[in-house]
């Protein structure tokens, strides 16, 4: 009889615990729960779709008076976009984070009004892209008129919003990383041009991939090419580092050797590096040429004598 009473307790145990009542509240089948149960909070705002990432423009964009004078707020990319020839890079990647700093670079240059007849192409242009797929291009111009053209006004100082765009996408590239592979050294022709206006989007020090040249450096396309292999190019690149020479003061710089040789590459990032030569020999940075010791020297005499076969 006992032993029977056990067992009723024990089963009515079991079927309480099979019945779904418990301490815990019932969540609203009609609210939104995170995976711990609770709640997300009422009246957040859902995440703002960036919409697609801009593209360069096929044209050149002239001042327009059916547009704005100021870049709209909202954009959510940016993309540096050449126009001239060799005159800025034209990186891979386009700019998704703080895209706010480049609007405001462009609407804080002053409205002018002049009288201004440039023929010349711009040196860039920035287009700015929106969640609904919309654009915005601004044109800068280094040339007699030096100036934006933003929609339908002209305002002044084509730089500071260059130099702001490169700046904050060198931030986002260090929190990000390159594609696995942006350029194969087999591409890349003597020829390649060195935009003096973004050369700080990418130094020699930067180089992944990278070609040797010798020739004419008047008639590049003419020149002798020869790939550096990846194992010879980090010894260079570490020589880069470490082997400088100063130029700082130097007057001038006379080279009249007419074949010479110099070096053309790329970053991680894809962006074109060329080192053409200095007061020395090949500049490295600014004020610095490069002055290859041991190994790296070996290595650069070895490049430049295959070459020139």
């Amino acid at each position: 009889m006992i032993r029977r009473a056990l067992v009723a307790v024990v089963a009515i145990a079991l079927l309480a615990g099979c019945d779904d009542t418990t301490d815990e509240p019932k969540a609203d089948p009609g609210s939104s729960t995170s995976a711990t149960g609770s709640a997300s909070p009422s009246g957040s705002p859902s995440p703002i779709d960036p919409g697609p990432v801009v593209k360069c423009p096929k044209g050149i964009i002239e001042i327009d008076p059916a547009l704005p004078d100021a870049v709209p707020e909202g954009a959510t990319s940016v993309r540096l976009c050449a126009a001239a020839p060799g005159k800025v890079t034209q990186p891979l990647d386009a700019l998704t984070t703080n895209v706010t700093a480049i609007v405001q670079a462009v609407n804080g240059q002053r409205l002018v009004k002049r009288g201004c007849a440039d023929h010349q192409l711009p040196a860039y242009q920035l287009a700015f892209g929106y969640p609904d797929g919309t654009t915005f291009v601004v044109a800068g111009r280094f040339t007699y008129c030096a100036e934006l053209l933003v929609g339908s006004a002209r305002r002044a100082r084509a730089k500071p919003a260059l130099d702001r765009f490169v700046r904050v996408l060198l931030d986002q590239r260090q929190a990000s990383s390159p594609p696995a592979r942006a350029v194969d050294a087999r591409d890349i022709g003597c020829e390649q041009p060195s935009p003096e206006w973004t050369s700080q989007l990418a130094r020699p020090v930067d180089l992944i991939v990278a070609v040797l040249c010798y020739g004419d450096p008047e008639h590049p396309e003419q020149a002798h090419r020869l790939v550096i292999r990846p194992g010879d190019l980090e010894i260079l690149v570490a020589s880069m580092r470490k082997d400088r020479v100063s130029t700082y003061g130097a007057l001038g710089c006379t080279y009249f050797q007419r074949n010479d040789y110099w070096i053309v590459g790329a970053s991680a990032w894809g962006d074109p590096i060329s080192m053409r030569r200095g007061c020395g020999d090949l500049a490295v940075a600014p004020n610095f040429d490069w002055d290859p010791r041991g190994e790296a020297r070996r290595i650069r005499q070895d490049l430049i004598a295959r070459a020139h076969r």
